[in-house]
Parts: structure tokens; C-alpha cells; sequence
């Protein structure tokens, strides 16, 4: 009295496609982030108080702060860039393989998103295989 479960090649063929174009999706829209940055700071030059700050481009950074797609925030050091790197387009930072240690991290943070987007293609996939509609 034992049943059997048939799962079909192409379903399993199905459910992987969806889990990379999930996760690819995902990485992709980790690209509209937002990169903010915090620089070390420095000391006064007069010891008036003032409600403005000067940043020298040469400062070094603090902290690299990349908020998310979904609004997580990832802060790193500085990684030794400086002020002119991340502020001006043609700074260093701005090359893509420096950026994409950021798109990788916020999409293990927000894996979760990935299997949602992942999980919606599949049933999707899933209904056009096995349900036919027909307009009469």
C-alpha cells in the first residue's frame, strides 16, 4: 500500500531555472543601492563654531555605507579609498569590480528576497505548464 511520488525531469529542470533567474534578478536590482560614506575626521582649524564643515578630497574614509535595494545598510571600512574616489565619477571607487564586492554582499543579505522572486517565477512557470487556457 505504498504510493508512489512522480516528479517529472522537467519540473526539477524548472524549479532550478527559476532559483538562478531569481537570484539573478535579485542581483540585478541590488544595483539601484545607494553608496554613502563617512570620512575621518579632522581637526578644526579655528576653534570658532560653525554649522558647516570643509571635507578635504584627500581625506581618507571612515566607512563605506551601501543601503540596499530592500534597505539594508552594509558599512565597511574605508578599504583605503579617499574622499575624491567616491565622490568624483572618475575616482577608483567607481570601477565596477570595486562595486561589486557591495552587489554581491547585499544580495547574501537579502537572500530572502531572492527566494520569493525565485519561488513566484516557478509557480508561474508551473501554471502555464500544467494549466491551458483557451479563449473561445
Amino acid at each position: 500500500m505504498t504510493k508512489t511520488v512522480e516528479i517529472k525531469k522537467t519540473t526539477i529542470l524548472k524549479f532550478i531555472f527559476s532559483f538562478i533567474l531569481g537570484f539573478a534578478i535579485l542581483y540585478g536590482l541590488e544595483h539601484y543601492g545607494k553608496f554613502s560614506f563617512l570620512e575621518e575626521q579632522t581637526t578644526n582649524r579655528n576653534n570658532k563654531p560653525s554649522f558647516t564643515r570643509d571635507i578635504s578630497t584627500t581625506a581618507n574614509l571612515n566607512t563605506i555605507i551601501y543601503s540596499t535595494f530592500f534597505g539594508k545598510e552594509i558599512r565597511t571600512n574605508g578599504n583605503g579609498f579617499k574622499v575624491k574616489d567616491i565622490y568624483f565619477s572618475y575616482g577608483d571607487f567607481h570601477k565596477y569590480s570595486n562595486k561589486s564586492y557591495y552587489y554581491t554582499k547585499s544580495t547574501i543579505e537579502d537572500y530572502k528576497y531572492g527566494l520569493y522572486i525565485s519561488l513566484g517565477i516557478f509557480v508561474i512557470l508551473m501554471f502555464f505548464t500544467y494549466v491551458k487556457i483557451k479563449v473561445s
